[in-house]
């Protein structure tokens, strides 16, 4: 019998229909959130949207240490 998946949190907007196409590729749901906030990091209007704090929306330096930062680094 297999275990039901549980729910996501949904990407913001119209993102959420994108990302919810690739949702088959992914094992887990941390896989399945960091790919959500991945896709949003890339397409928020940030100076510096390529780094991993960036992509988070944490501090370059300080904000390394962060959750949001350390989670998108497992992805």
């Amino acid at each position: 019998m297999a275990t039901a998946r549980r729910p996501c949190p949904p990407a913001p907007g119209p993102l959420e229909e994108y990302a919810a196409r690739f949702d088959d590729l992914w094992c887990s749901l941390a896989q399945r959130r960091g790919f959500r906030e991945y896709l949003t990091g890339l397409l928020l209007p940030r100076d510096r949207n390529k780094t991993l704090t960036a992509l988070a929306g944490a501090d370059p330096v300080a904000g390394a240490q962060n959750a949001a930062v350390q989670r998108l680094q497992f992805f």
